[in-house]
């Protein structure tokens, strides 16, 4: 804040350059996740979070299995529904606290989906589709429809992870550089 006194001896006060040049690189912070448009990748990671969930509840008909007994779906699942919210958090409030913030939420994110795809994967390792087994009906026993069912759910369920993992990367690289670019105002507006 800088003091003016006029000549008449009032004293008037006014931003300072550093408080100016504060508000300026707010402005541009603000200017600049908003093109990088949080919302979408947040609604993105809120459905695609949300899909997984949905996409496991028929996994519960089937055998239990590693993935269910840990409840990987859900966790994973719930952990993209939390990234998406605070990526459209930082687009209503853009400041370094909560671009930290939800860099941190993202990167957590990414580990979790990798986690989550390697026990998808070693989950349908470990519990293959079992051979046909034709019976009196000409037609497979009920085990085999079971686990195909259950290995294809895995799987697609592994894709849309997939293009989670690679969602949640591209968004923690825009927030990375954005966080980048402004570090050095950081400690002022705080």
């Amino acid at each position: 804040m800088t003091l003016i006194v006029t000549t008449d001896l009032s004293v008037n006060t006014g931003p300072s350059r550093v408080e100016e040049k504060l508000e300026d690189k707010q402005k541009a912070l603000r200017e600049s996740i908003e093109k990088g448009q949080p919302k979408i990748f947040g609604v993105s990671q809120i459905v695609i979070g949300l899909l997984i969930i949905s996409y496991s509840i028929p996994l519960l008909s089937t055998e239990t299995t590693m993935i269910l007994h840990f409840g990987v779906p859900w966790w994973s699942g719930l952990m993209f529904v939390i990234s998406g919210t605070a990526a459209i958090v930082v687009e209503k409030i853009a400041t370094m606290k909560t671009v930290s913030a939800c860099l941190a939420v993202s990167v957590v994110t990414i580990i979790i989906s990798v986690i989550a795809l390697i026990l998808y994967y070693v989950d349908i390792a470990s519990n293959p589709a079992t051979t046909c087994h034709i019976g009196s009906d000409h037609l497979c026993d009920q085990q085999y429809y079971i686990t195909r069912f259950s290995t294809g759910m895995k799987i697609s369920i592994s894709i849309v992870n997939i293009a989670q993992t690679a969602l949640s990367s591209a968004f923690a690289a825009i927030l990375y550089n954005q966080r980048r670019n402004f570090t050095d105002y950081a400690t002022l507006g705080q």
